[in-house]
């Protein structure tokens, strides 16, 4: 059954595992890194649900303890710099939902623990079909997901109650931020996680595609 959201009016999306597919980008710098720090390299399913929490935790859980984080988050960065363009591409979908929100007369944000620069330089290199009334990263408030802060502050500058707003992401910050922002909460199974962060959380609505959403 196709859910309407018809009389939703902000649709704010995670960037990376909801958004756009940034896997190979994100493993290779990771695995860049270790390298650099004669460690072995790691599948996607190893590291994949530590992606989401920004790039600081990231690299505190596929490292060892004792390594100097400031270095390795400027190797990662360094090496992220170029890779992120890698097969790099909006999920099956995306693209055309976005357009029909946009057509609809809705409100888009993005709200990541990506920091935003390289967000808005993908956004760039993918030419997004749609402009975005407002893009936060990591690095846009003093607190990012799981608190429900950054999801607040995008109704506010939107001028749109978070009653009328929704929050789709692949991972369990996400939930826990739409959760607690009493927004309506899409978990998205077809990022990073698939279905493991919503099991005990229970957003308002788990889908498998887009197309089980629709807006008019």
């Amino acid at each position: 059954m196709i859910k309407n959201l018809h009389n939703k009016k902000l649709f704010l999306f995670d960037f990376d595992g909801t958004l756009i597919d940034t896997s190979y980008g994100i493993l290779s710098s990771i695995n860049h890194t270790r390298a650099h720090y004669n460690l072995a390299p790691l599948t996607f399913e190893q590291v994949r649900t530590h992606i989401g929490s920004g790039r600081k935790d990231l690299l505190t859980k596929i490292l060892l303890p004792g390594i100097d984080f400031t270095e390795a988050f400027e190797i990662y960065h360094a090496h992220h710099e170029i890779k992120m363009y890698e097969q790099v591409n909006f999920y099956p979908g995306l693209s055309e939902f976005l357009i029909k929100l946009c057509t609809a007369g809705k409100s888009l944000g993005i709200v990541s623990n990506k920091y935003l620069a390289p967000i808005q330089k993908i956004l760039g290199h993918l030419k997004s079909p749609v402009d975005f009334d407002i893009v936060l990263g990591a690095d846009s408030l003093p607190e990012h997901k799981p608190s429900p802060r950054p999801l607040l502050y995008a109704c506010e500058q939107c001028g749109i109650a978070p009653a009328d707003a929704v929050m789709l992401g692949d991972s369990i910050f996400d939930v826990q931020a739409g959760v607690a922002a009493n927004i309506f909460t899409i978990g998205c199974a077809w990022g990073f996680n698939g279905t493991e962060p919503f099991q005990d959380l229970k957003p308002d609505l788990i889908i498998q595609d887009i197309s089980e959403i629709t807006c008019h």
